[in-house]
Parts: C-alpha cells; structure tokens; sequence
C-alpha cells in the first residue's frame, strides 16, 4: 500500500497503523489483517492526516517518533478531526508523558516498543468493541 490517498474515496478502515519502521508496520497491518480488520498503514504524520480524511479509522496505532511530527502532536490532530478515534501511541524509547495529556490527545493505550503481537491485538479488539 503506498503513502498517497487516491482521488477517489477510500473503503472504510478499523485500523490506521502508522510507523516509519516499513517492517514494524507490515508485521503490524498483517497481524491484523489476518484478524479480519481491514488495515491502512501510513509512514508518516501527513499520509496519515490524509488517509484519515477520506477513511476515517476506527482505531490508530502511532509510533511516537515520526519523520516529521511526534506520534503525541499526531493523536491531537487525528483526535481533534476525529473525536470517536480510538489512539494506541507506541514508542521505543523511554518517555514520560503523564496520563492527562494522554488523555487530552486522545490516547487510550500507551505501550513500548517491541509489544508482544498477542496483547496488541487484543488490545486492537477490545478499543473496536469499545464505545467512542
């Protein structure tokens, strides 16, 4: 899948997925594909942003770091344009950011990097049958 919306509008999605790490991110859009969900993966912040104009998704999953924003700055803008977004927010790297501003962007879950395929599915399923 390429990181360009087409001019027509795109089928529905259960699940953004977006990761500047090509490998994370198939892995990632396969296991979920296998699940039954149907998946777009975007490689950075304004692929996203688009893709989730013209679909919007059920739930994200955001690196936090991004070639051009922070997965944070992305959850705001996804959460403002989409307030029944579900945001898993995933990073590698030891940060701290406190539950208010979580919350605030719109993130549900907060999980490092590498998350067992196991526990990221189930937690996908369970923000899916979740309520906006």
């Amino acid at each position: 899948m390429n990181d360009r919306p087409t001019e027509q509008p795109l089928e529905a999605c259960d699940v953004l997925v977006v990761d500047d790490d090509f490998a994370l991110s198939e892995a990632i859009t396969q296991l979920l594909t296998r699940s039954g969900l149907r998946v777009r993966k975007a490689h950075n912040a304004s692929a996203a942003l688009s893709f989730a104009a013209f679909a919007p998704p059920r739930v994200a999953i955001l690196d936090y770091q991004l070639p051009d924003t922070t997965g944070l700055a992305l959850a705001a803008e996804l959460h403002a344009e989409i307030p029944s977004l579900h945001i898993i927010l995933m990073s590698a790297n030891n940060v701290d950011i406190d539950r208010k501003t979580l919350d605030q962007a719109g993130i549900k879950v907060f999980v490092n990097k590498p998350m067992p395929p196991g526990p990221l599915r189930q937690a996908v399923m369970r923000l899916l049958q979740t309520p906006a």
